[in-house]
């Protein structure tokens, strides 16, 4: 029963989906800097706030040309999806190439899947590949490590498939990045510091920012047993071998968030 459950929650629960439009907004300017390590506190301002809801809200401000960003999730539905699909966070100065580079953090316990793309490929294409005692316990044991790397999103064009990779957080820090959660909190945050100096993986300039903050599960392609009209039905031949195609959907459906904003400066 527990197995049932816990593949339950993993997998199968059925949940809304969400996408924002984007809205403008000014973003504040600091005189001086909090420090990045996920806590909540020092962010409770309401004028770093750029978006408030029931179920998450987004901050951001600016000190000596970079920009600080700060996730709260407040929901514990959006906080188990954000801990299997991970949480990422889009920086473009152009709308055309907006998703071209993403930052994922935590990774999410699926993501970690396509570290090995034969297990990713049976995860997503094989409905059993969750009932099965071995992969179950995988899935557990991947949640305790959704912290302990740091996801590259790409798409080479901006509009392409997403590639992703998975580097040590300290790799991604040595350009002026900062990345922090407070993981001692039961729901997830997500501390971001970037210079706007195109001089980091974004490669950001202070301007016009577009900023994504996306919650991006997986494409699920289970085979659908159904059986289509076979020869014989659909042209009356009479002796006609039956035959028979898999038709594939992308079941089940499950939580994403694609919210964005434009970010301006005084």
């Amino acid at each position: 029963m527990k197995k049932i459950q816990f593949l339950s929650l993993v997998l199968f629960s059925v949940l809304f989906i969400s996408c924002s439009g984007t809205k403008q907004v000014t973003v504040v300017q600091k005189n001086e800097a909090l420090p990045v390590d996920g806590s909540l506190v020092g962010w409770t301002s309401e004028n770093t706030l750029i978006s408030s809801s029931d179920d998450i809200n987004y901050h951001a401000y600016l000190h000596d040309n970079i920009l600080y960003l700060f996730v709260d999730v407040k929901n514990p539905r959006l906080d188990s999806a954000i801990r299997q699909s991970g949480l990422i966070v889009y920086l473009s100065n152009s709308e055309e190439s907006r998703k071209k580079v993403g930052i994922g953090y935590p990774v999410g316990s699926f993501n970690l899947l396509r570290e090995s793309p034969a297990t990713y490929e049976d995860f997503t294409t094989d409905p059993e590949f969750a009932r099965k005692p071995e992969n179950v316990e995988l899935l557990r044991s991947l949640l305790n490590q959704i912290y302990s790397k740091v996801m590259i999103v790409q798409r080479f064009d901006g509009q392409s498939n997403a590639e992703y990779g998975f580097v040590e957080k300290h790799l991604v820090e040595t350009d002026g990045i900062e990345i922090a959660s407070d993981q001692e909190r039961r729901l997830t945050t997500l501390e971001m510091k970037i210079p706007l100096n195109g001089s980091t993986l974004y490669n950001v300039e202070k301007g016009t920012i577009w900023v994504g903050f996306a919650l991006e599960p997986p494409t699920f392609r289970f085979p659908n047993t159904d059986t289509m009209m076979n020869d014989q039905q659909s042209r009356g031949y009479y002796g006609q071998r039956n035959r028979s195609t898999q038709r594939m959907n992308s079941q089940p459906r499950m939580l994403s968030r694609d919210d964005w904003y434009i970010l301006r400066f005084d």
